[in-house]
């Protein structure tokens, strides 16, 4: 058949920001509508449980983690590439350091997590696209509150710009938290492993703002690989956040 018509009728038509596909004769075109949720039978997350968040240190990795504690009595391992000073050095560094300071401002988070007074709460220093670091870091994490219950992927990175001005590294850049680091954790927690992965990703992939070339097609792993997963043991999620309104991106 051929398909000639059909394609300059698309290369030739008003642009649009959708997604289309032909079906035979006719062309089927992507749109989006609320569905309401099925009802659960248990929650997805346990009490007591224990659960490492990458990217713990986003506006939403720290919201997610103190409601983990408030509400499910959780434990909680904050993944970072940095990590934080020894804890017995955490006053005398706030206190010779600006409120604004990065590090400063992180170990206030976990001090403020602390004070939840339900869970505990464990910061590590790991690079989620490194699969020996982040072997380490589940290790310690383990030996602090044993078994995984469940892992939070939120890392990730953004760099809003036009597509011909993005550079090879820039665009690896964003895709190595979300890409890489799946990747990784697909290989340090096999299929039965945790009881729950959630993917945050985002609504960028149902809306396509401009700049956002690179992003778009990290959380669209995200989502693919979730869909993939679907019916295995481990129960995966993608979540597609929008904006948040105070923290996050």
């Amino acid at each position: 058949e051929d398909i000639t018509p059909r394609l300059l009728e698309e290369l030739l038509a008003e642009p649009e920001n959708l997604t289309a596909i032909w079906r035979g004769a006719k062309r089927f075109e992507q749109t989006w509508r609320p569905v309401p949720l099925p009802p659960i039978a248990a929650p997805a997350f346990k009490t007591d449980g224990h659960y490492l968040i990458t990217g713990g240190y986003g506006g939403i990795g720290l919201t997610i983690a103190a409601d983990l504690m408030r509400t499910h009595n959780a434990n909680v391992v904050l993944i970072s590439r940095d990590g934080l000073p020894p804890r017995e050095t955490w006053d005398r560094y706030l206190h010779s350091h600006s409120p604004a300071n990065h590090t400063a401002l992180r170990i206030r988070s976990v001090m403020a997590l602390e004070d939840i007074g339900t869970g505990r709460v464990l910061p590590l220093a790991a690079d989620v696209c490194n699969s020996s670091q982040m072997r380490a870091a589940v290790t310690k994490a383990e030996a602090a509150f044993g078994p995984l219950t469940g892992v939070i992927h939120g890392a990730g990175q953004i760099n809003d710009g036009p597509i011909l001005a993005k550079t090879e590294t820039q665009i690896a850049e964003v895709f190595a938290p979300k890409i890489s680091g799946l990747r990784v954790l697909d290989d340090l927690f096999p299929d039965g492993t945790l009881d729950l992965m959630v993917l945050f990703s985002s609504s960028s992939t149902a809306t396509r703002p401009a700049g956002q070339i690179d992003y778009v097609a990290a959380n669209e792993y995200l989502n693919a690989w979730a869909k993939h997963r679907k019916g295995g043991k481990t129960r995966v999620v993608a979540v597609d956040w929008g904006v948040w309104s105070d923290t996050g991106m």
